[in-house]
């Protein structure tokens, strides 16, 4: 039999309970999706913001290098007026170069690293500047910084002033400067400030402290002395056999021994005499190879520095390549 009931037979808070029950849960359900989702928003939200921080930082950084690059192109086009300016005026000096005793700055201007018969290249003497008095021979630093205290700052100027000029000015100062004598000064400035440098070594090896007639002797010039002093020249004393590459002291002294004392000694020495000296010197002296050696003391002794500077780079412990 079935049984019926009535719903007015039912208690009124089961009634509400089966209502609200489902209404309940559905809330619940609600809360925890919206809190799933929420969390996820957030994300997606932080994420966001460091995208946009990205991109204005990228953004900053690519204004950044435009504006660099619109400095650059700037300078760039500066630096390219100003080539233009230095081709101009090269011409220009160029032009007015002197024909004579110019012509080896000329060939070495145009690309051609000229010897002259001091054995310096032409292009070593561009390290020398129009203000640097110091190239005369008879003027120090002190002289320097007196002479351009009256004006006189460049070889141009020097040249035009005249010897007897210099030297009231010199008396002036009492007997501080009485023994400067300053005769050849405007000479060896004109040489200087006409390029030529083959004829300004060859008067001051003449000179002692720019004094004619003193010496008769040659010394070494004011130009050389001054190229070394810059470390553009290498410097050895006359006939040190250290100067060939291969050679240092203890096999200079075995040679000096043999009576190989000087660069001509050594420019004809035969190879095998000299191998000789090493080979009863001991094992110690076997990897030295005495091959080049005659032909580097023959332009030592010749003072074809520039050559033998040359020769030298392209050995290697002293042997050919």
């Amino acid at each position: 039999m079935m049984t019926l009931i009535s719903i007015c037979e039912i208690p009124w808070w089961c009634t509400l309970l089966s209502w609200l029950l489902p209404f309940l849960l559905g809330l619940l359900l609600g809360w925890l999706l919206w809190a799933k989702f929420r969390s996820m928003y957030e994300a997606l939200v932080k994420e966001f913001d460091e995208y946009k921080l990205k991109c204005r930082k990228t953004n900053d950084a690519l204004d950044d290098c435009n504006s660099r690059s619109n400095e650059y192109a700037s300078e760039i086009a500066l630096l390219k007026g100003r080539i233009r300016e230095c081709e101009a005026e090269n011409k220009a000096l160029l032009a007015k170069a002197p024909k004579t005793g110019g012509s080896e700055i000329l060939s070495a201007a145009a690309g051609f690293d000229k010897v002259g018969a001091s054995g310096i290249a032409y292009s070593k003497f561009a390290a020398l500047k129009e203000d640097n008095l110091q190239v005369v021979e008879g003027i120090g630093p002190k002289m320097n910084s007196f002479l351009n205290s009256h004006g006189i700052r460049t070889w141009a100027e020097l040249a035009s002033t005249n010897a007897k000029d210099i030297k009231k000015l010199l008396d002036k100062e009492g007997n501080k400067y009485r023994i400067i004598d300053p005769e050849t000064w405007p000479q060896q400035a004109a040489l200087a400030r006409d390029g030529k440098w083959e004829e300004l070594i060859a008067l001051q090896k003449k000179l002692d402290t720019g004094r004619k007639n003193q010496t008769t002797a040659e010394t070494d010039s004011k130009v050389e002395k001054l190229l070394v002093k810059l470390g553009i020249l290498k410097k050895w004393d006359k006939d040190d056999l250290k100067a060939i590459e291969g050679i240092g002291p203890k096999i200079e002294s075995l040679l000096h021994k043999e009576g190989i004392k000087t660069w001509r000694d050594l420019s004809v020495a035969p190879v095998s005499r000299i191998q000789s000296i090493l080979d009863n010197a001991g094992k110690r002296y076997a990897l030295a190879d005495p091959g080049t050696w005659p032909k580097q003391a023959e332009l030592a002794a010749d003072g074809k520095w520039e050559e033998l500077e040359k020769y030298q780079d392209y050995l290697q412990g002293g042997k050919e390549k």
